[in-house]
C-alpha cells in the first residue's frame, strides 16, 4: 500500500512553510515528494508484514508516535496535539480526551474478528478524522492507523484512491465525504462499505 502522491496542477506554488524543519523545501511539489517518501517508510514498517501488538499497541501515547514517525522529520509540529482551534475538529481542550477513546476502545477489541474488524477500523478512522488533533495530516494519519488494525486483525487493508481523495472534482471523494458525515451520525455504514470497496 502506497500513501498519496500529488499530481496537482498547483504543484510548484508557495504554502505556508511555519514549523517546516527542511528550509530547502520552497513549493508544494517539494513538499509532496518529502512527505510521500516519510509516509512509505512508516507505511512498510507496519503493514509489509502483520504487526504485532507490541510494534503497534494502539495506546494513547503510540498514536501520537505514530503521526510523529509519518511526519516528524519534515514538520516540527508532527505527533503533538494541536493548540488552536480549526475549521474541522474538536475544541483542542477536549482533544486527548476525545483521542484517548480509541486506545480505550482498543484494549476491548483486540478479540474481534471478521466484519467485526472492519467496523471497528471504519470507527477509529472515523474518530481519528473527526477529532482532528494534529495541525495537519490528520485524513492520512486516520486511514493508515485504520490499515493497521486491519492488518494486526487478519483482514486486508484498504487501498484509498489517494488522489481522488484529494481532488475536489472527484465523485469518490464525495462519496468518502458524506460517508464520514453519516459517521459523524453514527451511521458508519457507508465507511465500512468504503473500506470493504476498496480493500485488497
Amino acid at each position: 500500500m502506497k500513501p498519496f502522491r500529488s499530481t496537482g496542477q498547483d504543484d510548484d506554488t508557495p504554502f505556508d512553510g511555519s514549523g517546516l524543519k527542511i528550509k530547502t523545501i520552497k513549493t508544494r511539489r517539494q513538499l509532496n515528494e518529502v512527505e510521500f517518501a516519510s509516509i512509505l517508510r512508516v507505511t512498510e514498517k507496519y503493514l509489509l508484514v502483520k504487526p504485532s501488538q507490541k510494534l503497534a499497541p494502539f495506546t494513547f501515547s503510540w498514536l501520537l508516535e505514530l503521526h510523529r514517525e509519518m511526519l516528524g522529520s519534515i514538520w516540527n509540529w508532527a505527533g503533538k496535539i494541536r493548540t488552536t482551534q480549526k475549521n474541522i475538529g474538536v475544541n483542542p481542550a477536549i482533544v486527548v480526551a476525545e483521542l484517548g477513546v480509541i486506545a480505550i476502545e482498543s484494549e476491548n477489541r483486540h478479540g474481534e474478528t471478521g466484519d467485526l474488524v472492519v467496523a471497528t477500523a471504519a470507527e477509529f478512522h472515523h474518530r481519528a478524522v473527526w477529532v482532528h488533533p494534529f495541525e495537519d495530516g490528520n485524513g492520512r494519519w486516520a486511514r493508515l492507523l485504520a490499515n493497521i488494525w486491519l492488518m494486526q486483525h487478519d483482514q486486508p487493508v484498504t487501498l484509498w484512491p489517494a488522489n481522488d481523495l484529494r481532488s475536489t472534482e472527484s465523485p469518490i471523494r464525495s462519496e468518502y465525504i458524506a460517508a464520514m458525515k453519516q459517521a459523524d451520525l453514527r451511521n458508519y455504514g457507508p465507511l465500512i462499505d468504503l473500506h470493504k470497496k476498496f480493500s485488497e
